[in-house]
């Protein structure tokens, strides 16, 4: 199954809608140029839970930091279990990440 993810820049965040339900990846940017993406927070709907849906726009916002040159800070807990999932991206996080004690998701 292919998840399209949409960058929201309006909204700071990366979106797929599955059978009309929205889940995201919500993001603040840190630094004015700016150099830090900090995922705060990733939403799945329940009924959607299961289908590798968090882990493709945690590919999707990997992919844009790279692509632009900005670092990700994963405040929310899914971040950094996915970034645990794959040290081969590690090279997208912000200098001193600690992937073992972090993980908070937040509403704004």
């Amino acid at each position: 199954m292919s998840n399209e993810v949409v960058h929201d820049e309006s909204r700071k965040r990366f979106v797929c809608t599955i059978d009309g339900l929205e889940c995201s990846v919500d993001y603040d940017v840190k630094g004015t140029t700016p150099t830090s993406l900090d995922i705060y927070r990733t939403f799945v709907h329940p009924d959607l839970r299961g289908r590798g849906i968090a882990e493709s726009l945690l590919a999707g916002i990997t992919a844009y930091a790279v692509k632009h040159g900005v670092t990700i800070v994963p405040s929310c807990s899914y971040a950094v279990t996915y970034y645990r999932r794959h040290p081969d991206q590690a090279s997208v996080l912000a200098a001193g990440v600690d992937l073992e004690n972090g993980g908070s998701c937040r509403v704004p």
